[in-house]
């Protein structure tokens, strides 16, 4: 599967607002020499093979996790820790966390149900014991087992003191051939050197991804700590207000996110997720509140509109027309002089005004889908439409698709629909207002059809609603222009 770095930042700011300025803040680099993901606590670094064999959710995981390895500064907090029992502690709390917010965790990642209860250092602790006690049992097992082997090796040293003087006669051969020996075992030593840091880097991985460049940050660390240390001793008098702004956002929350612990961190994550879901459902019921005050009139680009299968079978809703038009058909044609002639004909044509609803709340996306639907209405109905915010705009007759596309679409400011109802004509026999139902309902009853995009519940004076969820819109596009959004605002 493909990914799109950009993408899945703004997947995980709206997931994890908390950790927003390290999210923001880290950079993200291709490095295909290592196998899965990697972070040295500055960078994290991908294996691109590796990110696209995953779904969307393993590559959101992939990511968060080293950001949450990076936020909690486990890298330095490793130094003077069994690297492997603290690479499992980190990896089995942070792999329940996300579990727990839907991820899913990639093959080969640490799952330890358990985890969910600690935090790092108390799961390495308990890991710890369990580690030592194990070594414990296994020592007292080699002890007695040694034990049990001395009766009989007494009963062998008569017999090892009887073919002393033949080892010594060949003590001498065997001397001869040390040299040679040694020669080898150096060889061996050197091709054994290379396979032996490859044991040593797995021996300290666990789970996922890879934990090789921990050290090398801890080294350079201890390096910016030394020169920073000598740089104070030299500059004593200075002010010291330049040492406080010199640290970065990461680091910032870094030391906060120590003091909290990851249990606690992700349970304010949560809380700030809420508080910001909330904060976006009072905008919106602001702007409803406010609807009918202000019109900014602006013209909205809307792109290519294209075509999509009706969402309604417009026959059976569409009212037929009481009145006819006359229009030129050859079905009783005639011919004259060997010319065709056709003949005027009275053709039932019902007739619509459709008013869209252009307010800021509805996206650029979602009016293309208005637009969509206005298509396929055009195959049963004469067609009219207008856009309305806090004003109406006006109708523009439609004749073909090519009309709809080269509209004119104006609004972006509240919405007031006292002001749709009022922009219909009385003899038009089908009225539609498409919108996404974020406003107070009109005084006026009118015999329209409102048709809304989403899950906002309306009870208007009059009309029929008919509601386009939330799993059908799905069906039709992607929620990229709303994510955008969303993440702008985050």
């Amino acid at each position: 599967m493909k990914y799109d770095i950009e993408a899945l930042k703004r997947k995980m700011l709206v997931k994890y607002p908390f950790f927003g300025s390290v999210v923001a803040n880290v950079e993200y680099k291709e490095k295909n020499d290592i196998e899965t993901a990697a972070t040295d606590g500055e960078v994290i670094y991908y294996n691109t093979d590796f990110l696209q064999s995953l779904s969307v959710d393993e590559q959101t995981f992939v990511f968060a996790h080293e950001v949450c390895h990076i936020a909690f500064n486990h890298i330095l907090r490793s130094e003077g820790k069994n690297h492997k029992l603290w690479n499992i502690a980190t990896d089995g709390v942070i792999n329940q966390f996300l579990k727990k917010d839907g991820l899913s965790i990639p093959q080969g990642g640490v799952d330890i149900p358990e985890a969910i209860n600690y935090d790092a250092e108390k799961l390495y602790e308990k890991l710890l014991k369990e580690h030592q006690q194990n070594q414990q049992n296994n020592q007292s097992s080699n002890q007695n087992s040694s034990n049990n082997n001395q009766g009989s090796s007494s009963s062998q040293s008569t017999s090892e003191n009887n073919s002393q003087s033949q080892q010594s006669s060949s003590s001498s051969n065997e001397s001869n051939n040390n040299s040679n020996d040694s020669k080898e075992n150096s060889q061996s030593k050197d091709r054994e050197g290379s396979s032996q840091s490859k044991e040593e880097n797995k021996e300290k991985n666990a789970g996922h991804d890879s934990h090789s460049m921990w050290d090398d940050a801890v080294k350079r660390s201890k390096e910016k700590q030394k020169k920073s240390k000598e740089s104070k001793d030299s500059k004593k008098n200075n002010d010291n207000s330049k040492e406080s702004k010199a640290k970065s956002e990461i680091e910032k929350k870094q030391e906060e996110l120590e003091k909290m612990g990851e249990k606690d961190a992700f349970d304010k994550n949560r809380e700030e997720k809420k508080k910001e879901l909330e904060r976006l459902k009072e905008e919106l019921s602001r702007k409803a509140s406010q609807a009918g005050t202000t019109s900014n009139g602006n013209v909205r680009e809307v792109g290519n509109i294209g075509n999509a299968k009706p969402l309604i079978d417009w026959r059976y809703v569409l009212k037929e027309t009481i009145k006819y038009d006359v229009d030129w058909s050859y079905r009783n044609a005639m011919v004259e002089d060997g010319v065709v002639m056709a003949n005027l004909e009275e053709i039932p044509m019902p007739e619509t005004e459709i008013v869209l609803d252009t307010s800021e709340s509805v996206s650029v996306t979602l009016l293309k889908n208005f637009l969509k639907e206005c298509k396929n209405i055009l195959k049963h109905s004469k067609l009219k439409v207008g856009c309305f915010d806090t004003e109406f705009y006006g109708f523009t007759e439609i004749r073909t698709e090519e009309d709809i596309d080269n509209m004119r679409f104006e609004g972006n400011g509240g919405t007031n629909f006292n002001t749709a109802v009022n922009a219909f004509s009385n003899r038009v026999e089908n009225k539609i207002i498409f919108t996404d139902g974020y406003a107070p309902m009109p005084k006026k009853a009118i015999d329209a059809v409102w048709l809304v995009y989403g899950d906002r519940k309306i009870q208007p004076p009059g009309g029929k609603v008919i509601y386009i969820t939330s799993e059908q819109l799905n069906k039709l596009y992607s929620f990229k222009d709303d994510i955008k959004k969303l993440t702008r605002k985050l």
